[in-house]
């Protein structure tokens, strides 16, 4: 893709977005249309590396191109204040923006957005497969997308109450907190659970955790950073290439 066509792509998508702002669910939680924007801007910068990462796939049949959703889905992670049951705790905090990628033989993918400790969004993990999408376009207008990862169990959460959006059963949050409760309180951070390394999907320094083709959570530590890290390297080299190539331009 030329770069006039993805500043046109990355306008087009922050355009999008800013005339569908997120819900109310995620106002109240600190995350605004302009977020969701930024959130999504830095996922369109890698069009390269998804290129890369479709044909390192074990299924990739040949070259490919890769087309970024206008999309930038707030999905929520099971909050440990409210397994222990602190007054006032939502079910979910805010864990990232889903931006779905579909590469041009039909596969997909989802970049996940997260704001780094300066504030700035950049993109923390590409998982294969489009499930944060699917789930989220079948949301009722208002309701919130959460992800309970040691279980991978998805929920639509709106007025006191959540629905299993695989199995479509609904219970009210009163009753979700006392079985999230009984699974998980003596697995949070600081406990000898997790002193173990054994911290079932938590983890004390971040929520977001891995997701592959939509299976199973993994029960380690892996949080999706190393991913990132190799993002960076290669955004880095890259950079590195261009300025050279602009010198040799300019001499």
């Amino acid at each position: 893709m030329s770069r006039r066509a993805l500043v046109l792509a990355v306008l087009t998508g922050a355009a999008l977005l800013m005339t569908a702002p997120v819900s109310g669910a995620a106002q109240s939680a600190g995350i605004s249309s302009a977020d969701a924007v930024a959130a999504h801007t830095a996922a369109a910068g890698l069009q390269d590396t998804l290129v890369r990462f479709f044909a390192a796939a074990p299924d990739a049949k040949g070259p490919v191109t890769v087309e970024v959703a206008p999309d930038a889905y707030p999905v929520y992670e099971l909050s440990p204040d409210f397994v222990m049951g602190k007054p006032g705790a939502a079910p979910g905090d805010f864990a990232y923006f889903a931006v779905p990628v579909r590469a041009s033989d039909g596969r997909t993918a989802t970049l996940w957005s997260v704001r780094g400790a300066d504030g700035a969004w950049q993109v923390g993990n590409i998982a294969s497969g489009d499930v944060e999408g699917g789930y989220a376009r079948t949301l009722p207008t208002g309701a919130q997308l959460l992800h309970e990862p040691q279980v991978d169990a998805w929920y639509a959460v709106r007025d006191g109450r959540l629905t299993s959006l695989s199995e479509r059963t609904t219970v009210d949050v009163a009753d979700y907190q006392r079985t999230v409760s009984q699974r998980y309180a003596d697995k949070l951070p600081g406990s000898p659970y997790a002193r173990e390394g054994e911290a079932g999907g938590y983890d004390a320094t971040s929520q977001v955790m891995p997701r592959g083709d939509g299976g199973p959570a993994p029960s380690g530590h892996d949080t999706g950073w190393v991913p990132l890290l190799i993002l960076v390297g290669v955004l880095a080299v890259s950079g590195a290439g261009y300025v050279l190539h602009l010198r040799r331009i300019s001499a």
